[in-house]
């Protein structure tokens, strides 16, 4: 039985056993996971962390946590040329009763190129390394069931995996950043829009506690899209969002809108604010819900979410799916 539970806790992975990158619901809220591109696009300081737990009631929970930073080397003006940018993203996932741990520090650097007063198009890569350690200790093997309980002085007669291997990482990305400022009191106008494509793992790294040359980790590409659009009463605003990511076999969609609120003044104009509440409701496709309440105040921005999971293992997860937190700073928005 413990074997079984071991192999669901892997498998339990949005992206299963044919990819081991991490994964988060709030995909708009870890920029430099989705697209190096996104580096400094979104305001000239942005500094987020993120919490994710999933799987509580599976065993061991898988446990994910990330922080990122990024920054523009100059401010923008509405006619400038364009500005260069800077990011650094770390993160820790943790799966399973093996605690098989994957951690990684990035540096990534874009260029957005200005295509008038309020579009630009940037182009990023990324740089990083990785680390990647198990804990054998915690497994159970068929061989090792006397035909009556499991003796733990029996040899598992496995290969002796590596308790920990280093990768060297890179990718790259581009991205279209369309915003304006809309004067006045307009219904149903576009305010934001952001679409880009991203690549992961372009080196395909080494990826293998059994040092074999020939396992790598397979490239992953990301496509995001999203928007912000006031509704006819211009405190209001819908941001729709649509994510998809591959890696070989293993692919995940997420699309859905958000509702935002804005607590004094409105979207657009002279009355402009940064402070509002929003309530978003997501499918992530033929897997989960993801109900999701938040709000920014200023600069600060404070995001709850929760994955119900809808697939054939919400019976074997006790409809316990994934709760995930993240809270970020914006600076000159």
């Amino acid at each position: 039985m413990k074997k079984a539970v071991i192999i669901l806790s892997i498998a339990c992975s949005p992206f299963g056993l044919l990819a081991q990158d991490l994964h988060f619901s709030q995909v708009d809220q870890t920029p430099l996971l989705v697209n190096p591109a996104q580096t400094g696009s979104e305001s000239q300081i942005r500094a987020g962390i993120n919490y994710r737990n999933q799987w509580k009631s599976v065993a061991s929970p898988f446990q994910t946590m990330a922080a990122g930073f990024d920054a523009r080397l100059q401010k923008s003006k509405r006619r400038s040329d364009g500005f260069f940018a800077l990011g650094l993203q770390v993160y820790n996932d943790q799966t399973g009763d093996l605690s098989i741990r994957t951690s990684q520090v990035s540096l990534s650097g874009a260029y957005h190129l200005s295509l008038g007063r309020n579009s630009t198009i940037g182009l990023g890569i990324y740089a990083g390394f990785g680390q990647r350690s198990i804990d054998g200790n915690n497994g159970r093997w068929g061989n090792q069931y006397n035909g009556l309980a499991y003796d733990p002085s029996i040899l598992n007669g496995e290969p002796q995996p590596t308790a920990q291997f280093s990768f060297k990482d890179a990718g790259a990305g581009t991205l279209y950043r369309y915003r304006k400022n809309n004067a006045g009191s307009q219904s149903w106008v576009v305010h934001s829009a952001t679409a880009g494509l991203g690549f992961f793992h372009v080196n395909r790294p080494f990826y293998s506690y059994l040092a074999n040359e020939n396992e790598r980790l397979w490239m992953r590409y990301t496509i995001f899209g999203s928007a912000e659009i006031s509704m006819k009463n211009t405190k209001t605003a819908l941001v729709p969002l649509f994510f998809y990511q591959q890696q070989k076999s293993a692919l995940e969609c997420v699309y859905g809108a958000s509702y935002r609120y804005y607590l004094k003044g409105s979207l657009s104009g002279k009355s402009a604010s940064n402070n509002f509440l929003s309530f978003g409701l997501y499918n992530r496709f033929k897997d989960a819900m993801v109900g999701k309440v938040g709000f920014q105040m200023n600069q600060y921005q404070l995001n709850l979410s929760y994955d119900f999971t809808i697939s054939g293992l919400s019976d074997l997860a006790k409809t316990q799916g994934a709760f995930e937190l993240s809270f970020c700073y914006l600076f000159g928005k």
